[in-house]
């Protein structure tokens, strides 16, 4: 057999494929967590939700934290976890408060604890849940389209799931809109989806720089990732058409995050395992 490049070797150790078990796991216990957490939204029970909600968010960010600790490493984690809470909290904060950026919208104690008594400590923490694994997923399509193409699709990728998110939480009452515009989705102003896109973006430019250097290659970086987001698209898509908001709100899902899920997931499933780098 010819020489390979050693960058482009899997080569994990013990400690790298104990990280990457834990990831596995806390993907999976996520999945096993959807199905209840969408019997508990279905029969009402609103106490139990919002404690469902707590858990499955925590399940899916903690993925994301450990997937990114053992790919990219602790500092150059804490350097996306950190930007993307301050961020996120300060774009949310100036929403909630000043009616900027999303649009005239207001937070119930639906989900938990405030920071400054204003946005859900939960929702920082989603932000970056659902940032991590569009980030990737926009990386291995940006290995096709050009690593220009990264930043904008990771911020559609993110802003695509939002289709279902909003609809959902404010049909639960975690979050009220103060207008009523003649331009909107399901009730949400076209403004906030906009909010989400430019949100997204800021905090993937400190992403690009933190990411200037591609992380070492120790485990199937990428895969993991892409098929959580994939997860969230079949799982939000099917709660939705079957529990939720109904098939307008499932068909909008579907199509829009599985424009990037799809390509992605075939891209990966293209490429021989060693060379399947993090993007």
């Amino acid at each position: 057999m010819g020489s390979q490049t050693p960058s482009l070797l899997v080569c994990a150790s013990p400690t790298s494929r104990r990280a990457a078990r834990l990831s596995a796991l806390l993907l999976l216990a996520y999945v096993l967590s959807m199905p209840v957490y969408a019997l508990l939204r279905t029969v009402g029970e609103t106490a139990l939700t919002s404690a469902a909600t707590w858990i499955t968010a925590g399940l899916l960010f903690g993925f994301a934290l450990v997937h990114s600790v053992e790919t990219r490493g602790f500092a150059r984690t804490v350097g996306m976890l950190s930007s993307a809470f301050a961020l996120a909290f300060a774009a949310e904060y100036l929403g909630s408060k000043h009616g900027l950026i999303f649009g005239t919208y207001t937070y119930t104690d639906l989900l938990g604890p405030k920071l400054l008594s204003q946005v859900p400590l939960i929702i920082p923490m989603a932000w970056f849940m659902m940032l991590y694994p569009a980030w990737l997923t926009a990386g291995v399509l940006a290995r096709a389209l050009g690593a220009w193409t990264r930043l904008p699709l990771a911020a559609a990728a993110i802003t695509a799931w939002d289709l279902s998110l909003d609809p959902r939480m404010v049909a639960d009452g975690a979050w009220i809109w103060a207008e009523s515009s003649a331009l909107h989705y399901f009730g949400i102003p076209l403004s906030n989806f906009l909010g989400w896109f430019v949100t997204a973006s800021s905090i993937y430019v400190f992403w690009t720089w933190l990411d200037r250097t591609p992380p070492p290659t120790r485990v199937d970086h990428a895969a993991l990732p892409v098929v959580a987001y994939a997860i969230v698209w079949i799982g939000e898509s099917f709660a939705n058409l079957l529990f939720w908001e109904g098939a307008g709100v499932a068909a909008a899902v579907f199509v829009a995050m599985g424009a990037f899920a799809t390509p992605a997931l075939l891209q990966l499933r293209g490429q021989p395992h060693a060379v399947r780098r993090a993007a």
